[in-house]
This record gives structure tokens, sequence and C-alpha cells, in this order.
């Protein structure tokens, strides 16, 4: 005898797992790209730019050693480059965590145990999210303006931006981003199979497209442009990832107000019926006691 075969609307828990999992794999890579794409030591990307033959021609051009250059970039910030792109698109990737785990809590747990913590864990991971959202397009808008300043301000704020942001570590970057958008689509892909009705939810799919183009984009904006000024192009993509993030928080701190006040509602009108039941028993037994 052959086996049953499940209906095309059962729901295939492996694949709702393994979804949650490819979107969370995808929120850690995007975290811990700062540890995974590092730049060259300070000193060598010093090295590196004075080194360049067109560094040398904006020396001649304004009559300046080598050397000297050398030493006032020394006394500058040794600090890495921001690289804010990737660790921006964690904050999308938090809603997609978000939505996916209060999902499948709901049909791998049922609906009545998670339903009344829904709302608050919405609001909770909503109002945080969107706090972060705001600080990262704060800081990849400064950083951004800080580094456009220093670009045109020849000649040494030109050398500056050189040695502190010019060595934007393009190839690894595109592999990472690779990386996070075969999870994405991975994510994806699970989720349809572990239930086909997934793909009708609009708010869902369009969580996911969001999420893919967004990714999509800080890839072509590390790409397009020359190896020098990716750290520009980085910063504006982790403007728009946050601002587009901070769209998406909003929207569910708003679903999770609502939901905290449907179920303080529904509580409220629980207590009503049951007083109203209460009081009706007391009045019958009184009437029967008259009797």
């Amino acid at each position: 005898m052959s086996a049953p075969r499940q209906p095309l609307d059962a729901l295939r828990r492996p694949f709702l797992v393994a979804a949650l999992l490819c979107v969370v794999a995808s929120f850690c890579i995007c975290l811990g790209a700062p540890l995974l794409v590092a730049p060259p030591p300070f000193d060598a990307r010093v090295d590196n730019v004075l080194s360049n033959p067109q560094t040398q021609d904006l020396l001649d051009a304004f009559d300046l050693d080598a050397d000297d250059v050398g030493d006032a970039l020394a006394d500058a910030s040794p600090d890495s480059p921001p690289g804010l792109g990737i660790p921006a698109l964690a904050l999308i990737n938090a809603v997609l965590v978000l939505v996916l785990a209060l999902t499948a809590a709901r049909l791998l747990i049922g609906d009545r145990a998670v339903g009344a913590v829904q709302g608050i864990v919405s609001v909770v991971v909503g109002l945080v999210g969107l706090l972060c959202a705001v600080g990262v397009a704060l800081a990849s808008f400064t950083a951004l303006l800080a580094m456009v300043s220093l670009l045109v301000s020849a000649p040494f704020g030109t050398l500056a931006y050189l040695a502190v942001f010019g060595s934007f570590p393009v190839g690894s970057a595109a592999v990472l981003v690779g990386l996070i958008l075969v999870l994405q689509l991975s994510g994806l892909v699970c989720l349809a199979l572990a239930q086909q009705r997934f793909l009708t939810s609009k708010g869902l799919v369009l969580l996911f497209a969001s999420a893919a183009a967004l990714t999509i984009v800080t890839g072509l904006l590390h790409s397009f442009v020359p190896g020098f000024m990716a750290s520009i192009t980085d910063a504006l993509a982790a403007l728009i990832s946050a601002v587009v993030a901070a769209v998406w928080f909003v929207l569910q701190l708003v679903l999770g107000i609502v939901a905290v006040l449907r179920v303080l509602q529904l509580g409220r009108q629980t207590s009503l019926r049951t007083q109203g039941a209460a009081s009706e028993g007391q009045d019958t037994t009184s009437t029967e006691s008259s009797s």
C-alpha cells in the first residue's frame, strides 16, 4: 500500500522551521559582517595611498612631500571604515525574524498560547527596532556627509579619505551580500514548501521582497562605483536600508498596539460576562430560597 498523500494546503513543519533558520542565519551574518569583512591595517592603507601614482601626481600638484603627508596621516584616526551597509541589512532581517517567529509559533504551538503575548512582543520589538533604525540612519547620514566633505577637500582631506576609507573590501562584501540574498530567497522557498497559502499573504511576500531588494541595492551600490568611493555608497545603502526598515518597524508597532488593545478588550468582555453570570446565579439562588 502506498502512503497517503498530504493535501497541498497541509503544513509541513520541517520546511517552516528551515525557513525560520534561513532568516535567522541571514540576520546573524549581517550583524557579524564587521568581523567577517575587515579592511587592511591603517598603516598598510596609508602606504598604499602614498604609493599610488595618482596620489603622487596630486602631491606634485600641491608641492607636498610624501613623508610629510605620511606623518600627517599617521595622526589621523586609525579606526576602520564604518562599513554600515551590510550591518544595516540586519534591521529588515530582524523584521523578517519577528514575523516568521510569530507565524511559526502560532502554527506549531497554538494560536491561544501565542495570541496573548504576540501583541506585546510586536510592540517591544517594533519600538526597539525603530529606535535602532533611526540611530543607524543618523549615523550613516553623518558618515556620508563626513566622507564626501573629506573627498572634496583637496589635498589633505582627499588623502585622509583615501587612507581611512579608500580601501573598502568590495570583494568580501560582495560574497557576504550574495550569501545573505541566497539565504533570504531560500527562506521564501522553504516557506512556500511549508504551505502554499503563505504565498497568498501579500504582507509577508512584500516583506521578503523588501529584504531582497535592499540586499541587491546594497550590492549594486558597492560595485557600480570605483573602489575608493565604495565607502560613500556603502553609507548611502545603510541610509536607504534604515529608512525602509523604520517603515516596517512602525507598521509592526501599530499592529502590536492594535493586538494588545484587542486582548485587553476581550479580557474585559470576558470579565463582564463572568460577573454577569455570577450575578444571575446569585439572583436565581435568592429566588429559590424565597420560594
